[in-house]
């Protein structure tokens, strides 16, 4: 049982690292650099082909939410009229990306370092 359950980990651990080095191709391909900044995954997200948009009026304010999966990455990016509310990258249920506007941890322009699951 133990063997069963740390092989499954093992290979939750593959894929997510799998899926987190094909996000930072994507990025490195988008951006040129090794980091990218949340308004320049932000742009990835709302000029990616693949997206799908809903965008809606609320009180007069145009919101626009933008949704993709790519290569077992799930991007989320929200947005009022053009100002960035949030941003999600997440892989396997485990959080890459998490930018809210209200919270002081990442601006716009910071680089984003991606984390990394040891094996």
């Amino acid at each position: 049982m133990k063997n069963r359950m740390d092989s499954m980990i093992h290979k939750a651990k593959v894929t997510f690292n799998k899926a987190n080095a094909k996000m930072k191709e994507k990025i490195f391909a988008f951006t040129g650099t090794s980091s990218a900044s949340v308004k320049e995954i932000a742009d990835f997200i709302k000029n990616h082909p693949d997206i799908k948009v809903i965008k809606k009026d609320f009180l007069g304010l145009q919101f626009s939410f933008y949704e993709m999966e790519l290569d077992g990455m799930y991007y989320y990016l929200e947005m009022k009229n053009s100002s960035i509310l949030q941003v999600d990258v997440q892989a396997l249920n485990e959080r890459i990306i998490a930018y809210r506007s209200y919270r002081d941890k990442y601006s716009l322009h910071t680089p984003v370092k991606f984390t990394q699951l040891e094996k």
